[in-house]
């Protein structure tokens, strides 16, 4: 099942790509792929969630916060790979809402460049883009 939900977000994640690809031509602007993928990530928060990412919206802020806490004890890199998992495991949201709990916004950019990296080679590996 998380690797359904792996394929939905990576889905999703290829059409809001090719959408800000767009966006980026008709502005008359140019951003690598991997550059795009990252400004996607940092937007995930602000957006609504994914379809089929049930497991966002059944977190709760409370959920965010103690999971938050659980991590608090790592070293930063953990904390981040831990985070990093948790997105590919339970979906980008969720792992957002727990890095945004953190209210470590060193931790929460380190996150979204490490989580960047990971989706655009999940995209890479998908064979949907070219390096």
């Amino acid at each position: 099942m998380a690797q359904e939900s792996l394929n939905d977000e990576i889905k999703w994640l290829e059409e809001r790509l090719s959408a800000k690809k767009t966006e980026l031509l008709e502005a008359g602007e140019s951003k690598a792929e991997k550059e795009v993928v990252k400004d996607i990530l940092r937007e995930t928060a602000i957006l609504p969630p994914p379809p089929n990412s049930q497991s966002a919206s059944a977190q709760s802020d409370d959920a965010a916060l103690k999971a938050a806490h659980d991590l608090e004890e790592k070293e930063h890199s953990q904390i981040v790979e831990t985070l990093v998992a948790d997105a590919l495991k339970n979906g980008i949201i969720h792992a957002i809402k727990i890095a945004e709990a953190m209210r470590n916004p060193h931790l929460l950019d380190d996150f979204h460049d490490t989580l960047a990296d990971k989706y655009y080679q999940k995209l890479l590996e998908s064979r949907k883009i070219k390096q």
